[in-house]
């Protein structure tokens, strides 16, 4: 088992589990799993004392990149630690931090000028997060029988569809229309043209997790 791994074959549905390749089913257990992780947009997996660098806009807020977080542990600008009393996680799910008492400074370029403005945000390193983020999933209750698995239902269930495509070849709720000879398929298809890797119903499921694209930020 991987400690990404959102699910252990025993939690699969038998008719998915029984056609499987014994052999190849942990490999596409950790593949649905990483496939829905990159789909949300962050590793779900339990993760502790993770240091990000974050590019800020200025203002009350800025955003992680990881949604899940459980809390944040330090936040420094320009090397200087803010106090605990100073910021607040106001969307765990988001990754939303709340500054108390002054703005967050914005980083990124500025334009020349006698009175410089805020231009184009980018990350410069002066504003450091240590936090904590994601769930115990049942990989890595697999790794350390001490943990308990907290990893959200509707996670393990968009797992367990992700997996359910990956063994049978299914397809066909994602739906475009084909025609083949005499025949008309219906079927969907990513932005390469590619059926996608996490059906419909799994992405529902797990939408309200999804962190937005912020370009390049």
């Amino acid at each position: 088992m991987a400690q990404e791994d959102l699910l252990t074959a025993d939690l699969l549905p038998g008719n998915v589990r029984d056609a499987a390749d014994p052999a190849r089913l942990p490999l596409l257990i950790t593949a649905a799993s990483l496939a829905l992780a990159g789909y949300v947009g962050y590793p779900l997996h339990r993760r502790a004392g993770v240091v990000e660098s974050v590019a800020s806009p200025g203002g009350r807020y800025f955003w992680l990149r990881s949604g899940g977080v459980r809390e944040v542990t330090r936040v420094q600008v320009c090397g200087v630690e803010v106090p605990t009393s100073g910021y607040a996680l106001e969307s765990a799910l988001m990754g939303r931090v709340l500054s108390r008492g002054e703005a967050w400074p914005f980083t990124g370029r500025y334009s020349r000028g006698v009175s410089p403005t805020p231009q184009v945000v980018e990350d410069t390193g002066e504003l450091l997060v240590t936090y904590d983020a994601g769930w115990v999933t049942p990989g890595q209750k697999d790794l350390d029988a001490a943990l308990v698995v907290d990893l959200p239902g509707d996670l393990q269930l968009a797992a367990q569809m992700v997996v359910g495509a990956l063994v049978h070849g299914d397809g066909a709720e994602e739906a475009v229309s084909e025609s083949i000879g005499g025949t008309s398929l219906t079927r969907a298809t990513d932005e390469d043209g590619q059926l996608p890797a996490v059906p419909a119903r799994a992405r529902r499921l797990v939408a309200r997790y999804r962190r937005p694209r912020q370009g390049g930020v």
